[in-house]
């Protein structure tokens, strides 16, 4: 990669700074008023690490990184001591125009779990149109499309929930299509689906009840409580002989509502839709 950054430098006439180079021994270009453009070659290793592999994308970076900084020379926005007659591209240039492109994206760093939790958020907050543009910082960045999806599995569940059934109809089928048809083609689909769940209605009672079971059983001392013997399954003689499923009242064999005891008798009166580990 830093091989075929080279080749490009040299073609665009740009010199590479070595390592015991520096701007101010480039005036060896006689009275020239065009301003000599140099790079750090930390600057393309830079740009070779954070690409990826990726030839275009590292070509584009580069060239960004030097229409900066030669428009910061025209525009006068340079320091003063950088303000000699060579413009010169180092690291943190590289780094800033790759952010402003967008093409800058670590998806195995920070910035994943920033952006993934920005989108989240916004959908919670019912605000679509942050949704999407977190989405596409995502995508455009280069994002696996079957991440995301996923997310929004998770979403559609932990957020909405029961306030709207269908919205994890909704978010498993763009899972299903993502796998299907790949990235560009399902941006839009992902687009639809983050819009959907931040306009969707929300409730997370699920998530805290389901909560309130996992407190339950890990703050528990001792063994955890036997099965009830109604609601015991009896396959054999044995089991039968021991009274598994004795006593037990088949809801379809009423007509009305069935009193019956489903929990162990530890938990008897407990409701996991209010509870919380302090109840016990």
């Amino acid at each position: 990669m830093e091989a075929i950054l080279l080749r490009a430098v040299g073609l665009l006439g740009i010199r590479v700074l070595g390592q015991e180079e520096d701007g101010a021994d480039s005036e060896a270009g006689g009275g020239s008023s065009e301003p000599k453009i140099l790079i750090e070659q930390k600057a393309l290793s830079t740009i070779a690490h954070l690409c990826d592999g990726d030839a275009r994308t590292g070509l584009n970076g580069l060239q960004l990184a030097v229409q900066a900084r030669i428009g910061a020379a025209k525009l006068g926005s340079m320091q003063p001591s950088e303000a000699t007659q060579d413009i010169i591209v180092n690291e943190d240039h590289v780094k800033e125009g790759l952010q402003r492109s967008h093409i800058l994206y670590d998806r195995a760093g920070e910035e994943h779990y920033n952006c993934i939790s920005a989108l989240h958020k916004s959908m919670r907050g019912s605000h679509e149109n942050a949704a999407l543009y977190w989405l596409g910082r995502m995508l455009e960045g280069g994002e696996d499309p079957l991440y995301v999806a996923r997310r929004l599995v998770r979403f559609a569940s932990e957020d909405v929930g029961l306030s709207d059934p269908l919205a994890l109809t909704q978010a498993v089928s763009a899972f299903q299509a993502c796998h299907f048809i790949g990235m560009p083609e399902c941006e839009v689909i992902l687009a639809q689906c983050a819009v959907y769940l931040a306009r969707a209605p929300k409730s997370i009672e699920i998530y805290k009840a389901y909560d309130s079971v996992k407190a339950c059983l890990r703050n528990h001392k001792g063994p955890l409580p036997s099965v009830p013997l109604h609601l015991r399954n009896a396959p054999t003689k044995l089991m039968k002989s021991l009274d598994y499923g004795k006593g037990y009242k088949y809801n379809p064999a009423f007509s009305g509502p069935v009193e019956q005891e489903y929990l162990p008798d530890e938990l008897r009166g407990v409701n996991f839709f209010n509870w919380t580990p302090s109840d016990v």
